[in-house]
């Protein structure tokens, strides 16, 4: 399903785009990259991607504005995941009230970034219905009501989730096309 697909990639880390852009390129997606919110939309513009991979982390503007941006005027029918070190509540609604389809942990391994491309690509909606339908976000340990939980491995749609205060772990899949 990937065979050129235009992926745009938003982060100002080489080493992250360099490991993200071989990934997505060697499943066949064409990539586009830009290291700033400003080029970012202006390659938005130009190429209405299908696909945008953002950083919410940039030098001239947040990754919230770029995603505000691209869906109000850019390319609304882009499908939008970001890359955060924030894996709290807020930041899990910031994503769906800025239309993200899903947010990765940053830095993520390159293999689960394409898994998770492929996943939002095929979904059947152009903006996710409410918060749980658009992320993977943090949620109160089911061992003990906690909310100091960590994220941990994500692979595609599934997150692996461990409690800091008893140490359960559990996983939590999410990104499912709503009817």
């Amino acid at each position: 399903m990937s065979s050129g697909q235009l992926v745009l990639l938003v982060n100002d880390i080489p080493d992250h785009v360099a490991g993200y852009e071989a990934a997505l390129t060697r499943s066949g997606f064409r990539v586009h990259t830009a290291s700033t919110g400003s080029h970012a939309l202006e390659l938005a513009r130009i190429s209405k991607p299908h696909c945008a991979v953002i950083d919410l982390r940039l030098p001239d503007m947040s990754g919230w504005d770029v995603c505000r941006d691209l869906k109000a005027h850019e390319s609304p029918h882009t499908r939008v995941i970001v890359l955060t070190p924030d894996v709290s509540k807020t930041c899990a609604s910031d994503s769906s009230k800025s239309g993200c389809h899903a947010w990765l942990a940053h830095p993520t391994p390159p293999d689960d970034l394409v898994r998770t491309v492929r996943h939002v690509l095929e979904l059947d909606v152009e903006a996710p219905a409410s918060v749980d339908a658009a992320v993977i976000g943090l949620t109160s340990c089911p061992g003990c009501d906690s909310e100091n939980v960590r994220a941990q491995l994500r692979v595609g749609p599934v997150q692996y989730f461990c409690c800091k205060a008893c140490g359960f772990s559990w996983r939590m899949e999410a990104l499912a096309a709503q009817p």
